[in-house]
């Protein structure tokens, strides 16, 4: 006679998840039923534990069946179910990884392609860490969004150099403030005159010493009074040190306060 040896908990809990936790015999389903791990071709037959060789069954029908097997067709439906069940895990599977995979190298034509743009610009190829910085931008930033961003950051920064140590540091603006910007226009999508608040930003920047934050408040007062965009460029425009610019506009200010 062949020993029985032990379901161990784990493989129980398997075969409960495979069936739906549903007697395979009546259809009973846990918690209206108690359910037990039933072997197929009965141990007294010489059967295993292998899952293949189990059911879930409800308790009636596991007293009731004993050491009788189901009848051939029966063994025969269910392993063809779990086979078939099987071979569609793996595919499923298949098609996971397979996904994964085109994504990944959807990501990296992305980051090579910012990094074109880069080189476009600056003649400078990205090193390995700025390649994973640009990947992580697109996790955050459509790739029109970073290139846009890109453009827009070499249009304040990116000047003709002949010093390569000039050439650096703007590659390097360029680079930096490219997330920046980004964030500042997905922050401001429903104001689109901050665009020209930021050129008129960027022009005091290039010919002078800027105060980033003071400027742009500054310039959003002076949008906000009702001060004309083509005024705020043309004072950027003709001011000859940030001084005097931050003073003329404040005075501007104070006056459309009176």
């Amino acid at each position: 006679m062949t020993k029985r040896k032990p379901i161990g908990k784990k493989l129980r809990f398997e075969v409960f998840k495979r069936d739906n936790f549903t007697c395979q015999y009546c259809g009973g389903q846990a918690p209206d039923v108690v359910l037990h791990v039933d072997h197929i071709n009965p141990v007294a037959g010489g059967g295993d534990n292998d899952i293949l060789n189990l059911v879930t069954s409800c308790e009636p029908c596991n007293l009731g069946k004993g050491a009788r097997e189901l009848d051939d067709n029966s063994v025969l439906a269910k392993q063809r179910a779990q086979l078939k069940e099987l071979s569609q895990r793996r595919e499923q599977l298949e098609m996971m990884v397979n996904w994964r995979e085109g994504l990944k190298s959807l990501d990296d034509d992305l980051v090579a392609k910012v990094e074109d743009l880069f080189l476009a610009i600056t003649s400078r190829e990205l090193t390995d860490v700025g390649r994973k910085k640009v990947r992580q931008w697109l996790r955050k930033y459509s790739f029109t969004e970073v290139c846009d961003a890109m453009e827009g950051a070499s249009e304040s920064y990116w000047h003709d150099a002949e010093d390569e140590e000039d050439r650096r540091e703007q590659a390097e603006k360029v680079f930096s403030y490219t997330p920046i910007i980004c964030a500042a226009r997905k922050r401001n999508a429903g104001k689109p005159w901050m665009k020209d608040l930021y050129w008129c930003r960027g022009v005091i920047r290039n010919r002078h010493y800027c105060n980033d934050q003071k400027a742009i408040q500054l310039l959003e007062r002076a949008y906000d009074a009702g001060i004309e965009i083509d005024d705020l460029k043309a004072l950027c425009l003709n001011s000859r040190s940030w001084t005097e610019w931050h003073r003329t506009l404040e005075d501007l200010l104070e006056g459309e306060d009176v």
